[in-house]
Formats: C-alpha cells, structure tokens, sequence
C-alpha cells in the first residue's frame, strides 16, 4: 500500500512539473507571435495567397496552429506517452497514440476555426458592440456542444453500447429512476482502449443526457461500487450543477469579452493598426484568454470542488453507504494513482476535484 501511494505521489509531482513546464511553453510561443515579426510575416503569406478576408483567417489561422503543434508536439510525447507508459497506465502503442492525437487535432483545429471565422464575421459587422454579441453566440455554441457531444463527438474516440449487464442496468435505471431523473439507458464504453484509470459521467443534456461507465470501472469494481458512482453523477443533474456552471460561465464569459474589447482596443492603437478585426492580431487574443484561463482558475476550481462535494453528499444520502465510498474512493485513487493527500496550497489552485482524503473524511462526517 505504502509503495502504491509513493509510486501515486511521484507521478503526480511530475505531472505538476510536466503541467507547469507546458503552460510556460504555451505561454511563450504566444508572446512570441504577439511580440515578434511572425504574425506579421504569416499576414504577408495569406495577403500573397489570397485577397480573400475570411479565407486568409482560415489561412491564418493554420499556420498559426501548425506553429503552435510543432513546438508543442516534443512535449506531448512525453506528457501524454511516455510518462503514462512509464507509469503503466496507458494501454496504446506509439502509433494508436499518435492517430488519436491526430483525431483530436483535427477536431479541435475544425471547432476553433468555425469559432474564429464567427468571430471575426461578428467583429466584421459589429465593430464597437462586437463584444456582446460574440458572448452571446459563445454562450450559445456551448450549450449547443454540451448537447451533441455524447451522440456526435465521444463516438469518435470511443465504441458506446448499452450495458451488457442486464441486472446491474435494471439496478442503474431504477436507482437513476428514483432520484427523479428520465433516462432509456446506461452505456458503457471501451475506455481501457487508450488507459487503465477508470470514469463514468452523466454527459449530454435533455434528450441527449445519458449514463457513461467505462469497461475499467466495471471490470475493477463491484456492483455496489459502480452503484455509488452513478449516485455521485445523479447529484450533479439533481443540484442542478450544469446549469449553475452554465450561469457561472455566463457571468465570467461576460466579463472575459468585455475585456477583450478594450484591451485589443487599445493593443491596436499601441501597435499602429485599424482594428481588431485585422488578423494579425489574433495571437494577442489568444494570449489575454490564456492569462484570463489563468487567473480566473483557482475561483472555477473551488466552485468545480464544491458541487463534488455536494455530489458526495447527495450519493451518501440515496446510498447510506460510507465504507462503500471509502473503498471506491481508495481504489479509484490506486487505479488513477491520485496522490490522496496532496499539499494544500496545490490542492486549491490546481484540483477541480478534492483530494480522495479529504472527500473520505467529509462523507465521514456527514450525518
């Protein structure tokens, strides 16, 4: 036990290091494009290719990411690959490795890009209110992603089918049933194709909502356990978390655009430019979300660990279970190697969840 949680607490410093290194990483290249001659010199490019405005954004906007992708790919290997092979927790070879990257790229590369031709067509037509109106619209496509992503993203990634288990399905949908909660169906899906670490979640929203297990949750864990887990996730549709993260968002997006605006004012008045909507300015953009990313997570991290505790106390309420939890708990931080007692001040900048003792010890405590 001793050498599991030592190997758990290793792992995760480097991983703290790994994290910290990657963030200076991003950081910098984005300094770079907004400091040096390179945005300008990748305007030129597109101007020689294309007289085209909203095709020399998606020019743009392509070799930018390629410049972001090389220097950050060394990185990934060793983040993403190698330290999940070396602490035997991942499952793929190099190559399955490198093609889900490659899916994911892709993905991302095609949802940012769409974001970015809106935007500019927004900043394009509404020069000084461009800022409300792309809020609303961000607002908008998130809702709108939160309720096509189980049907049309996960599968991407991962094979759902529903649960093959027929009696712990019955046992799932009648619990999920008597919290009040609406479902067809508990899926499961083949996350042991990529790690060992195990997960569930409720994802989707209205018709799309559904119950995900992972093949390692319920390979590794039993019956009540997985139990426990789907109580966990039912608290979170129950308190209605979504749609409070969703006003948080709401208020902090709002907050975010309002200084973009002025902010990338006065940036193109410093640096000689017309407006915004040029899109050499694009990287200083990208620079003000990453710092805004950076200042504003602490706050979201300690709202994200209140509602699992909340969870945690909604899931020991309809299963008055604690050496249940304790046990699903201890072995989600073995499967996981979470470190279960991590320092405090990291804990309260970095975890969007509790550390497993301290999520242990307030299910202790609950009456």
């Amino acid at each position: 036990m001793e050498q599991g949680r030592n190997k758990a607490v290793e792992y995760q410093k480097i991983k703290l290091y790994a994290s910290a290194f990657h963030l200076f990483l991003i950081l910098s290249l984005l300094a770079v494009a907004v400091f040096s001659p390179l945005s300008s010199f990748f305007k030129q490019f597109v101007v020689s290719v294309t007289n085209s405005y909203y095709l020399g954004i998606a020019l743009f906007f392509f070799l930018f990411s390629i410049y972001i992708y090389i220097f950050a790919f060394p990185f990934s290997i060793f983040f993403s690959y190698l330290l999940e092979k070396k602490y035997n927790l991942s499952e793929q070879s190099f190559g399955g490795w490198f093609f889900e990257g490659v899916k994911k790229s892709v993905l991302s590369f095609l949802l940012s890009l769409f974001l970015v031709e809106i935007f500019y067509l927004v900043v394009h037509t509404f020069e000084k209110d461009w800022w409300w109106i792309a809020w609303v619209g961000w607002l908008a496509f998130s809702i709108l992603l939160g309720r096509l992503a189980p049907i049309l993203i996960f599968p991407l990634f991962y094979k759902f089918k529903p649960l093959d288990n027929e009696v712990l399905r019955l046992r799932l949908l009648n619990l999920v049933k008597s919290g009040g909660l609406a479902l067809d169906n508990v899926y499961m899906f083949n996350m042991s194709k990529t790690t060992k670490k195990a997960n569930a979640a409720f994802c989707g929203m209205g018709k799309t909502r559904r119950v995900i297990l992972s093949d390692n949750l319920l390979e590794n864990f039993t019956e009540d356990e997985v139990e426990m887990v789907v109580a966990h996730e039912m608290g979170h549709c129950r308190l209605n978390h979504l749609w409070k993260r969703v006003g948080w968002g709401t208020v902090t997006t709002l907050a975010v655009f309002f200084l973009l605006f002025h902010l990338s004012n006065i940036w193109v008045s410093f640096r000689g430019g017309e407006s915004i909507g040029d899109v050499v300015f694009l990287p200083f953009l990208f620079l003000l979300i990453s710092l805004f990313g950076i200042i504003s997570s602490p706050l979201e991290n300690a709202f994200s660990r209140k509602h699992e505790y909340e969870a945690d106390a909604f899931a020991i309420k309809t299963i008055p279970r604690k050496d249940v939890f304790q046990s699903l708990m201890e072995k989600l931080a073995e499967l996981n190697l979470a470190n279960p007692n991590p320092h405090p001040l990291i804990e309260f900048l970095l975890y969007d969840h509790p550390s497993i003792s301290h999520r242990i010890k307030r299910v202790q405590t609950l009456k």
